[in-house]
Parts: structure tokens; C-alpha cells; sequence
């Protein structure tokens, strides 16, 4: 009787390696071992490594805080749900997302694991075009707010990816949306 494989182990353990070794350093023969399987194993069932990560991570990150976020009208809401969402995925993966778009310059065959996250950020456009609509935010490209609020996140992750030991407090979600609705000013 054939091992049953079990995905998820597999999976998770794609995204950990993703994250803490890029592309080029996770190895499918490593992935094999953490995960108990044989390596051919994994290219009998994905035929190659780069099937074998956009199913990783589109299924990982299909049931994310990203995954979930929907229009409700009220805007510093919505807002303080886009930055949570981001901080929790964030938290459930390691830093999935600024590694996947570090990854993929270097790696176009991972462009199909950016679907489930590039979902995630339309649903996110659509919230603040919705907003723009309405005047209560900025005309800009949607993209231009959307880095505007989740981008300081997203350097600070970076930062202390690069471990120079620099002070970096935790995000407060309602203190980033109200600096982005009211700019630096003291």
C-alpha cells in the first residue's frame, strides 16, 4: 500500500524554506526529508519545483486574514482590517508576501504562486477605488495608496530581515491607518 503523503506537512514546509532560504536555497531533496517523504515522491506529484511551490503557496495562503477582508462602508475600519490582515498573515507565514515579490525578479517560474496573494491584493484595490469613489480618499492610483499604507510595514519587515539591529517597535494597525490618513503632520 503506497505512503499516504500528507500535503500539508509538505506545504508548510515549502513556505518556511521559501521564506528562510529564497527559491534558490530551498532544495526539493531538503523539503523531501523535513517532510518525510522521498524526493521523487514530490516530482512524481508536481512534476517540477516550481509547481511544486505555487500550489505550496497558493494553498497556504488561501485561508489567510488577507483572504477574508471585504467592504463594509466604514473606512478607518476597513483600513485598520487591510493593515491587521497584512501583520497576521504575516505572522501565520513569516514574510510570504516581501519575499515572494523579492523571489520573483529572480524567478519568473513563481508567478503562478503569486495568484492567491495577487487576488488578495485586487480585493484590497477594489476597498480603497470604492473609497476614492466616494471622495473620502485620496484620487491616486489604488496601487499608490495601497503602498502608501502597507509599504512602512513592509520596509520594517526588511529591516529587520537584514538583522542590523536597528529598534523596531511592533505596527499599531489604528496609529498606521491614521498616519496614512493624515499624513506626518504633528
Amino acid at each position: 500500500m503506497p505512503k499516504v503523503i500528507d500535503e500539508a506537512i509538505i506545504f508548510r514546509t515549502v513556505v518556511e524554506m521559501l521564506v528562510s532560504h529564497g527559491y534558490e536555497g530551498s532544495t526539493t531533496k531538503e523539503i523531501a526529508d523535513i517532510a518525510g517523504v522521498n524526493e521523487a515522491t514530490l516530482f512524481r506529484k508536481y512534476s517540477s519545483k516550481a509547481v511544486l511551490f505555487e500550489k505550496a503557496i497558493n494553498q497556504q495562503l488561501a485561508d489567510t486574514p488577507l483572504n477574508k477582508l471585504v467592504y463594509t462602508g466604514e473606512l478607518e475600519a476597513d483600513l485598520i482590517a487591510i493593515v491587521n490582515a497584512y501583520i497576521k498573515t504575516n505572522e501565520m507565514y513569516g514574510e510570504i508576501i516581501p519575499t515572494l515579490l523579492a523571489e520573483l525578479p529572480r524567478h519568473p517560474d513563481l508567478k503562478g504562486a503569486f495568484d492567491t496573494p495577487w487576488g488578495n491584493i485586487q480585493v484590497i484595490l477594489k476597498i480603497i477605488q470604492e473609497y476614492q469613489a466616494q471622495g473620502t480618499l485620496k484620487q491616486e492610483s489604488p496601487l499608490t495608496s495601497l503602498n502608501a499604507l502597507i509599504g512602512p510595514m513592509m520596509t520594517s519587515q526588511m529591516f529587520r530581515r537584514a538583522n542590523l539591529g536597528l529598534p523596531f517597535s511592533d505596527i499599531d494597525a489604528r496609529e498606521q491607518v491614521n498616519s496614512f490618513l493624515h499624513g506626518r503632520k504633528p
